[in-house]
């Protein structure tokens, strides 16, 4: 019943859409972002982590027009539908030296200038873009293998 609680409680949390709430266990250094060590800055070349999130928010995934070759709805083109839904699920990465991998729902920001044609104006709708200068945050599905995390 307290689980159900919870789940309840993240779902209602990210309800607003352009906000994402839930709750992060990690074992390395922190930082917000894929990995424990996200940016060039913090990167760690033979660094070891872990990051487990559960995450609640809006899903916004554009799905590609698989049958047409280099389709990237994500740098202008336009997708051949868009899902849009309340969505609690969980992100799972692991980092060992320049090797990691995820699995889940990783969060991306929405500013203003991805209203251009050439970013998502083809297929986000206009209030799921910032009404301010701090940016929309959404989730979508992904997963990804990576020899090398940063490059």
């Amino acid at each position: 019943m307290r689980f159900l609680s919870l789940l309840f409680v993240l779902l209602f949390a990210g309800c607003r859409a352009g906000t994402v709430g839930g709750i992060s266990l990690s074992v390395g250094s922190f930082e917000r972002g894929l990995w424990f060590d996200h940016d060039n800055k913090g990167y760690q070349d033979r660094g070891v982590g872990m990051k487990f999130d559960i995450v609640a928010g809006h899903m916004i995934r554009p799905v590609p027009k698989f049958w047409k070759p280099d389709q990237n709805p994500w740098k202008g083109d336009e997708p051949w539908f868009v899902i849009r839904c309340p969505m609690i699920g969980p992100f799972i990465s692991l980092a060992c030296g320049q090797t990691g991998m995820y699995l889940g729902f990783k969060t991306f920001e929405v500013r203003d200038y991805h209203r251009s044609l050439e970013r998502y104006g083809k297929w986000m709708h206009e209030n799921e873009f910032p009404q301010s200068e701090s940016p929309n945050v959404f989730i979508q599905p992904s997963a990804t293998i990576r020899r090398t995390r940063w490059k």
